[in-house]
């Protein structure tokens, strides 16, 4: 018998209880390997047993990457995905709808009992709720079967997270040589008890908003234009530092709806990339 089967969890029901790793290979970089390694050795505490490991990388590497799963990985079922690509020039891909879509079948059809997802994208809260509001698949005690593992990489928490995630629900793979703080940091933000000037409060999303509609002149714009003026007046924020699709999604969720409030519109309603206008009545807004 393989001794990962000695370790499986069951519940009242006699049924066995395992896990899914989902991972977005792209996202970790050049650390993929190693992070990889990490998490599936020093497995976290409290969840059931690892069964399977799904890989999204690169379309043309999937063999690669499938060649070192298997002879790493051998006493577990290894899938390795190939994603598309929005960009030549932009790591950005289809990770995300793959990995929520293939967690939430294997959810459903029983192949595993609990979800784990590995990415630093600030994409997964809607794969959480989804899962947390699907009855049918609630672990004992109502508990969510989800988790959501980042790495200690700087920004890697989008303030989104930081916020609104449970935080119980995360768990931190170092990718340098000390684990991180984030999830305290995260904890202490939440809270209200730290004084870095990064914490998070809706005064700070309307002074940002004014900020913008001051400096960014008349005219199209995009979310991330927006980050050179929070750079200038907030270096030290979460925001400041945010990857694209990170920063983006922050912006979208805490300063569209202000600045929406003051005139500014999108220029193209359902078209991607989202473009923004700064219309004169926005600029005439501000005192």
């Amino acid at each position: 018998m393989d001794q990962r089967d000695d370790c499986l969890n069951h519940d009242q029901e006699g049924t066995r209880q395992s896990s899914g790793l989902y991972v977005d290979v792209e996202n970790l970089h050049s650390d993929g390997q190693v992070m990889v390694e990490k998490l599936v050795e020093d497995w976290p505490p409290g969840v059931p047993a690892l069964t399977r490991l799904t890989l999204y990388v690169r379309a043309d590497q999937v063999e690669l990457w499938r060649l070192w799963a298997a002879n790493r990985f051998k006493d577990l079922v290894v899938s390795v995905k190939g994603t598309q690509h929005f960009s030549l020039s932009s790591s950005k891909n289809s990770a995300d709808i793959a990995m929520a879509t293939n967690a939430m079948a294997d959810l459903i059809l029983r192949r595993v009992t609990h979800v784990v997802v590995f990415s630093d994208d600030s994409d997964f809260i809607s794969l959480y709720v989804a899962i947390r509001d699907e009855p049918d698949v609630l672990a004992e005690h109502d508990e969510v079967p989800f988790l959501w593992v980042v790495t200690d990489r700087e920004g890697s928490l989008s303030t989104t997270i930081r916020q609104f995630f449970p935080l119980d629900q995360l768990y931190v793979v170092p990718a340098g040589s000390s684990y991180s703080k984030v999830v305290a940091e995260a904890k202490s933000t939440r809270s209200g008890k730290s004084g870095n000037p990064s914490n998070v409060a809706e005064t700070t999303w309307s002074e940002m908003a004014e900020r913008i509609l001051q400096e960014i002149p008349v005219g199209g714009f995009k979310s991330t234009d927006c980050q050179a003026v929070i750079k200038k007046h907030w270096p030290q924020h979460p925001m400041a530092k945010a990857g694209g699709a990170a920063f983006g999604s922050d912006f979208k969720n805490n300063i569209w709806p202000v600045l929406q409030t003051h005139g500014v519109k999108i220029s193209e309603p359902g078209k991607a990339p989202i473009r923004y206008e700064m219309t004169a009545e926005a600029k005439g807004s501000m005192p």
